[in-house]
């Protein structure tokens, strides 16, 4: 059996359950996450979450993971301190706030462990937070703030607006009905893995990745033991190596079992 040092970790749909409302941890396969940490495996969550937003579902309350790679990949973090972090110019986040207040959308700011938005919450982001259940975050003045880039709350009837006036470098990613995700780079889950895989100097062969949605493709790309969950989407299936069961069959525990034997 291979010989397994790392762990790269999806959470939604992955070790938490959304079947459910509110969602629901896969308790059995996050307590063997925890006996692999105490054998020595290093294990890394890998989200398109930000950290504030880990935090309000209390994930940290229940495991505590060696690392994270964090909103996609905008910000790593190793034994609690932060290896690499993208930062978006702040004039090229001023620019994208003055057109949201132009068109009347709000925008949110996310820095390495918290968030804020740039006017009152309005229906986007009521509708935005319906399907994710968190606080909503609190208003700021946008000047002269330092983020690692932001979320913005419009309708797709936006994008032929908003996509041609950003700036050439910001990257704009549609992922939701009522939610872009933007950057000064596009935040790819695969390339922080390799960046993190390099930097604490283990080998793509060590290396294993679980998820089950388009963004955790390029997870799989970057380790040698790639896994979809049973739920996953069919096209994330075909690109991984091993098929697990579905979350609510705690699959994270289950394919684990069988690659650290």
């Amino acid at each position: 059996m291979p010989k397994i040092k790392i762990i790269f970790v999806d959470i939604d749909w992955t070790i938490l359950n959304h079947k459910y409302r509110p969602g629901r941890f896969d308790y059995k396969s996050i307590k063997y996450l925890k006996k692999l940490q105490n054998k020595g495996v290093k294990v890394f969550i890998c989200t398109a979450r930000p950290y504030h937003s880990v935090k309000q579902i209390n994930f940290f309350n229940l495991f505590k993971p060696d690392g994270m790679i964090l909103a996609n990949g905008a910000l790593i973090i190793n034994e609690g301190k932060i290896i690499y972090q993208s930062e978006m110019p702040v004039k090229d986040f001023e620019m994208i706030c003055d057109l949201a207040k132009k068109h009347k959308v709000n925008l949110e700011g996310i820095r390495p462990y918290d968030c804020f938005l740039i006017s009152e919450a309005d229906e986007a982001v009521h509708k935005l937070f319906a399907t994710y259940p968190e606080l909503i975050p609190p208003t700021e003045d946008y000047h002269n703030q330092k983020v690692i880039g932001g979320c913005l709350f419009a309708s797709k009837e936006f994008d032929a607006v908003f996509a041609p006036l950003f700036p050439a470098n910001t990257h704009y990613f549609r992922y939701h009905d009522y939610g872009v995700d933007i950057g000064s780079e596009p935040h790819i889950k695969g390339v922080a893995i390799k960046y993190t895989l390099a930097k604490l100097g283990y080998k793509k062969e060590e290396a294993v990745a679980i998820g089950d949605d388009y963004a955790d493709i390029s997870m799989f790309q970057e380790v040698s033991y790639s896994v979809a969950m049973g739920n996953a989407l069919e096209d994330v299936k075909k690109e991984a190596q091993y098929i697990t069961k579905p979350v609510w069959k705690h699959g994270v525990k289950y394919i684990l079992k069988r690659l650290t034997k």
